[in-house]
This record gives structure tokens, C-alpha cells and sequence, in this order.
């Protein structure tokens, strides 16, 4: 969670805060379409960059795993350390698998998104259910006033 508020802070624009003061916006929230987009799609480049580092594929190491008698050559630390490399491809499979997943479901896989134009509620994209209401409201909620500011 944590790193994505930081990342919704980084990848700002001008667009976005249109003049006002970066205090204002509440980066627990999607701040907007196209800075959700990026958010996302920087943290896809990363998972592929460390998927990139492996000399080996996944598809390697599992060959190397189902071949039992080479397997059986290898030591014990260097076994544990096949299986380990392997899984951690497979994690960063799955992790990029479901990061494109969320952008499609989203909407965020088109040109041309929506900044936030200097609104500071945050916006619901398609796909989250949670109904929109702003960081004031939260904060109300949480020590225990009346939310309802209408």
C-alpha cells in the first residue's frame, strides 16, 4: 500500500495537480485514471527488469529440477537453490500476470486517460466498489463524528 501511495506521488503531473499544494491530495486513493496507469505500469517495467536479471528461465531451472540424476550431482545448498530461483520466476510470473490483469479489468490499457485536473477526492475506476468520498470524510469517520457533511 505504502508503495503504491509513494509511486501515486511520483508519478504526478501538472495535469494532475493543476496548482494546488501536494498536501491536498489524499494518495490512498487513485488520483486519477492516467496516474493510476503509470503507477501500474512502473511497477510492471520493475517486475519484468528483475525478471530479466535470471540468466536462466523458469522452463530452465524446471528442466533441471525433472532431470533426477543431474539433479541428484548437484549439492543439497545448490538444489534448494535451484528450487528457490525457480519459484521466485514464478512469483514475479504471477505478479506480473495479475498487475496486467487489474490494468485491463481497470480500463487503464488505453491511450489518452483522464488526469485529475486539480481534484483532490480521488477517483473510483472501473472494477472497485468502494464509493467515493473524500480524505475529510475518512478522517471523520475514523475519530468517530458524524460523516455526513451535506
Amino acid at each position: 500500500v505504502e508503495m503504491l501511495e509513494y509511486l501515486r506521488l511520483m508519478m504526478m503531473t501538472p495535469e494532475d495537480t493543476r496548482g494546488k499544494p501536494l498536501e491536498e491530495f489524499d494518495f490512498s486513493r487513485t488520483i486519477s485514471p492516467a496516474n493510476e496507469a503509470a503507477v501500474l505500469q512502473s511497477v510492471v517495467e520493475a517486475v519484468k527488469y528483475q525478471l530479466g536479471l535470471f540468466p536462466q528461465s523458469e522452463e530452465d531451472d524446471a528442466m533441471i529440477i525433472k532431470d533426477k540424476g543431474m539433479f541428484r550431482l548437484l549439492s543439497y545448498n545448490q538444489r534448494m537453490a535451484v528450487r528457490h530461483r525457480r519459484n521466485e520466476k514464478r512469483l514475479l510470473k504471477r505478479t506480473l500476470a495479475a498487475l496486467e490483469k487489474q490494468i485491463r479489468n481497470k480500463g487503464l490499457d488505453v491511450d489518452q486517460l483522464a488526469r485529475a485536473e486539480g481534484s483532490t477526492l480521488g477517483q473510483v475506476l472501473k472494477g472497485e466498489t468502494r464509493k467515493q468520498r473524500t480524505a475529510l470524510e475518512d478522517k471523520l469517520e475514523k475519530m468517530g463524528l458524524p460523516v455526513d457533511l451535506r
